[in-house]
């Protein structure tokens, strides 16, 4: 009887209810959660923009160039003016309505133009590159050679020339772009893609291609049978 007692206490004192333990869960993260994302973009800017011939008191919207050109030919001279219209009529000459118009469309001065061109070389090497200043202009030289004109800061002027890079500052406007043939234009055997386009930021931007809203392109052919 002694043992049974024995027995009964030192299960009373020893007995321990048994606990439930739930496996602990584990979330594994995925890949894209590992991944820095970019930074959403929204690009508020409605700004049309366009390029144009001007023909007297006309201009009438450019979307393709095409022609035989040689080493140092002039491919193009087009004025830049705020409109998405096939044709705008001036009344109060290039300049000032140029003018008139890019404010209709900003309260500050913070949106500025800039350029990218884009093609193909015989060898297969595409070739991309922005023009937002003129130190950019002759970036790659050899193939073409770019030219930015300030119409309306030049405005009453019977000649004035493209604009220097020590001229060019935060009030410059490029209201007109001339593109020539370099000594290897020869060797370009794609279209070129000129595009014009108004910005405010670097945000405007991925990987150096312009992402926003504004934005215009002509169509170069250089030669027959290119494009």
């Amino acid at each position: 009887m002694k043992k049974l007692i024995v027995v009964l206490v030192i299960l009373l004192l020893c007995g321990c209810s048994k606990k439930e333990f739930k496996p602990v869960e584990i979330k594994e993260k995925t890949v894209d959660e590992f991944i820095e994302k970019e930074p959403d973009y929204t690009d508020s800017n409605q700004t049309p923009i366009g390029f144009y011939q001007l023909q007297g008191n006309t201009l009438k919207r450019v979307s393709m160039i095409s022609g035989n050109y040689q080493s140092m030919d002039d491919v193009l001279f087009l004025q830049i003016f705020p409109a998405n219209e096939e044709m705008v009529t001036l009344t109060d000459g290039f300049a000032n309505q140029f003018y008139q118009t890019w404010i209709s469309y900003h309260d500050n001065m913070n949106v500025k133009i800039g350029f990218s061109l884009e093609f193909s070389l015989d060898n297969g090497e595409t070739i991309f590159y922005n023009i937002l200043s003129p130190s950019q202009t002759m970036e790659h030289w050899e193939f073409f050679m770019a030219y930015l004109y300030d119409d309306y800061v030049n405005q009453g002027k019977s000649f004035y020339s493209h604009i220097e890079e020590n001229e060019y500052n935060d009030s410059t406007l490029f209201t007109a772009f001339k593109l020539q043939c370099g000594g290897d234009c020869i060797g370009v055997s794609s279209k070129v893609q000129l595009t014009v386009f108004t910005y405010d930021g670097e945000d405007d931007f991925l990987d150096h291609h312009y992402r926003g809203n504004s934005q215009s392109t002509v169509t170069i052919c250089l030669r027959d049978g290119i494009c």
